[in-house]
């Protein structure tokens, strides 16, 4: 696993950590590149460090990885997401480090140091290659805001590029959702959803294949625990002592993407997270109940994740083997790894879910909202629920090709801007 570390300000701490995070990369045949982005309340000797890293240990011993000589790599993206220790007086470090969030998304070196490790993971002679972006709390305030502008970035032919990574989630995000707003809004400008085809396709360049991206390929997944009291109900007071002492009281009215005509103010989006906004949330996870686990499993530690990467998910459904659990750090001595101590559950619950679409924006991007028996609370994404849900949403990014080999995806591209007449015939026959 390599470091990147960023200062408050957005600049590499040390550049040789970049060149090693590279070298480990090129040197790979086979690369799956995590990368990830940390929150509050961490840093790069934090205890997110070893659950990162037991989290790249689980995934390297799957069989599915192992058999086909998968080169696991994690780089971990380290910022001062802890600035006080002492109790009490870490809380008030909310505005400071979420401030200093936004200002490492909107320097260059961010953006730029996970656009070259991802294009060190694609380079030519590596017959497999994939990125996937990570980012918790203040760190998916990071991630989401870092990648948003390439998501939606032109290139010189008038048309719009693809971004160099493959996948990116961010869990219980802790930005305001005004930028995810605004990202909707421009992908619902770009594209609509063809039911037949199952896909986003161009509102502008219609019929074109290579415009039109599958319904379970987003560009961005934001997930959110029901039960994050962090996001949920602290984020709005925080913002509302923001509004108050900046004198902010007026507001424009704004779009709802996916609402044609909606206009709501621009508040309610300021003073709630994407996942924690009524307006933007598009997808639920929802209980399709108990059920047998699937045969033929060998993991020993959270089997459910090797049930959901080795077969593909048509209907979006995915298991779980694991009661609802705040995930324990039993493989964590001291905030070093330690993977002697972690030990497979002994009362197993296996249960089926499904993401389902239900109403707002249908484009890709993903706002999901997840039951807490999955992700519990504001730091449950590392626990084994989670992951096994990470692993369905892996393979439905990645589906298995005949003979159980991984098809090549075809480049995510965006469309040309969209033709406006037929838009507007569209918005008509939604009314």
């Amino acid at each position: 696993m390599a470091f990147i570390e960023f200062g408050d300000q957005g600049s590499p701490l040390d550049n040789s950590q970049r060149k090693a995070a590279l070298e480990v990369i090129h040197e790979a045949k086979r690369p799956l590149l995590f990368v990830y982005i940390h929150g509050w309340q961490n840093n790069a000797t934090s205890a997110d460090v070893c659950r990162f890293e037991h989290f790249l240990d689980m995934v390297s011993g799957f069989p599915e990885f192992t058999g086909r000589k998968i080169n696991v790599i994690g780089v971990y993206i380290a910022w001062r997401g802890k600035d006080l220790t002492f109790p009490g007086l870490n809380l008030l470090t909310f505005w400071s480090r979420k401030a200093t969030g936004h200002g490492i998304a909107a320097a260059n070196s961010c953006l730029a140091s996970i656009e070259e490790l991802a294009v060190a993971a694609h380079e030519p002679g590596k017959d497999y290659h994939h990125t996937v972006l990570l980012g918790h709390s203040f760190g998916a305030l990071v991630l989401g805001n870092t990648i948003s502008h390439s998501i939606l970035g032109a290139n010189g032919e008038g048309g719009r590029s693809s971004s160099a990574w493959d996948m990116a989630v961010a869990f219980n995000s802790a930005d305001s959702a005004i930028t995810t707003r605004q990202l909707m809004s421009e992908l619902d400008y770009l594209y609509r959803y063809d039911p037949q085809k199952r896909a986003y396709v161009s509102r502008g360049n219609l019929g074109e294949e290579t415009t039109a991206v599958s319904e379970n390929r987003p560009s961005l997944v934001f997930l959110q625990s029901e039960n994050d009291a962090a996001t949920g109900q602290f984020f709005p007071i925080g913002q509302e002592v923001i509004n108050t002492t900046n004198l902010h009281f007026h507001w424009q009215k704004v779009p709802v993407p996916g609402h044609h005509g909606e206009k709501v103010s621009e508040s309610e989006f300021y003073t709630h997270t994407p996942g924690n906004s009524k307006y933007l949330v598009n997808y639920h996870v929802v209980p399709l109940g108990e059920a047998p686990p699937p045969s033929g499993l060998r993991a020993i530690e959270n089997p459910a994740f090797e049930a959901n990467i080795r077969q593909n998910h048509p209907d979006s459904t995915f298991y779980t083997s694991e009661h609802a659990e705040p995930h324990g750090d039993t493989f964590c001595r001291n905030g070093d790894y330690t993977p002697g101590e972690v030990h497979p559950s002994t009362a197993q619950v296996w249960r089926r879910w499904k993401f389902e679409y239900t109403g707002n924006a249908r484009i890709p991007c993903w706002v999901v909202r997840v039951p807490k028996d999955i992700i519990w609370g504001h730091g449950g994404l590392w626990s084994d629920n989670s992951v096994a849900m990470f692993g369905a949403l892996f393979r439905m990014q990645f589906p298995l090709g005949p003979g159980g080999i991984m098809a090549v995806p075809k480049p995510r591209t965006a469309p040309k801007s969209p033709d406006l007449q037929q838009m507007n015939l569209d918005k008509h026959a939604a009314n």
